[in-house]
């Protein structure tokens, strides 16, 4: 099985390019003012019409409310909505926007409370900080689960990674960056080709 690849964090128009030609899966947009990767929706709008291909997107927010929502929306559609899973339920979401519910690794986090209807998204304590949930829980957790994990992966540990833990799907944002929020393309092409390497060994 193909392990899914999404890039998080594209701002600029030769990253997207660059992702997409290498063989990213998703395409993570940020949308959280904080955060040194965000974007305003009207720029993505602008990338997206600069580029042939038909790519799946993925409008990463925190805390989300209707009126971040709606202004997102009012730019362009994404393919899937990112946010905390306990945030779903306050959100009018178009039928045809997918969902990847955030859990993050806490004490006595029960597995059980992950949704199996949509994707999963593990994380560490704080989005965007790099840091890396434990590669025990995540064995528990994608044995059962279409989850994506994400903290702290690179190029230098995504291979044990991913014999490792076997996850569905991998996130990567700041280990494929030259300086906080801007991306490499070098790093890219490495990280992809290393998920697509191990793949291909599988078969």
């Amino acid at each position: 099985m193909k392990t899914l690849i999404k890039i998080c964090g594209i701002k600029r128009l030769d990253d997207l390019e660059c992702a997409i030609q290498h063989g990213a899966d998703l395409i993570g947009f940020v949308f959280v003012k904080s955060s040194p990767r965000y974007i305003e929706p009207r720029s993505v709008t602008s990338l997206l019409q600069s580029v042939s291909e038909k790519i799946k997107t993925v409008a990463v927010m925190q805390h989300a409310t209707q009126a971040n929502l709606d202004s997102i929306l009012e730019a362009f559609k994404p393919t899937y909505i990112q946010t905390d899973a306990d945030d779903f339920s306050s959100l009018d979401l178009p039928n045809d926007i997918k969902k990847i519910r955030v859990y993050r690794e806490e004490q006595g986090f029960d597995l059980s409370s992950i949704d199996d209807e949509s994707l999963a998204l593990m994380e560490g304590p704080i989005s965007g900080s790099g840091q890396m949930v434990s590669k025990e829980f995540l064995k528990k957790a994608c044995k059962r689960k279409r989850l994506l994990i994400a903290g702290g992966l690179s190029p230098e540990n995504i291979q044990s990674i991913l014999k490792e833990v076997k996850p569905y799907g991998v996130d990567v944002s700041s280990g494929v960056e030259s300086s906080r929020g801007n991306k490499s393309k070098e790093k890219i092409i490495q990280f992809n080709k290393i998920v697509t390497t191990f793949d291909e060994s599988k078969q």
